[in-house]
């Protein structure tokens, strides 16, 4: 069976574009508009400088120049550059806040899946 990956390309929502709904796919989401609603992709995201976003996210890498609000899960890395600004809950294995970068929320590790698998919890009873 043949492992699928992401695509090599990339959507964009221009600068003067909004956008409700749902987007689900294998691609990169480069956003510089407005989207409200969910993303879920196989792919990255990217908020641009002019990019609004209000939904939550789930992709293998999010890069925030822009504005998020909503709950983020990064596959991989979370990256919030020194214009971005994010209001909501993040989950990823790499979160990389820069000097400047506004984060209101919670974050969450995600455990490297080459990590050894945590010990378990569970007590044996006599």
């Amino acid at each position: 069976m043949e492992k699928r990956k992401p695509a090599d390309s990339t959507s964009l929502l221009s600068k003067n574009v909004k956008i409700e709904g749902e987007i689900r796919g294998e691609e990169n989401f480069h956003v510089e508009g407005r989207f409200k609603g969910a993303i879920k992709l196989n792919g990255d995201v990217f908020v641009g400088s002019s990019g609004v976003v209000v939904a939550d996210v789930e992709a293998n890498n999010v890069v925030i120049q822009g504005q998020v609000r909503g709950n983020v899960l990064a596959r991989k890395q979370l990256e919030i550059q020194p214009t971005g600004q994010m209001f909501g809950d993040c989950t990823a294995q790499s979160i990389d806040i820069r000097e400047g970068a506004l984060f209101e929320g919670r974050s969450k590790m995600l455990k490297s899946s080459a990590a050894e698998p945590a010990p378990s919890t569970s007590v044996n009873q006599k």
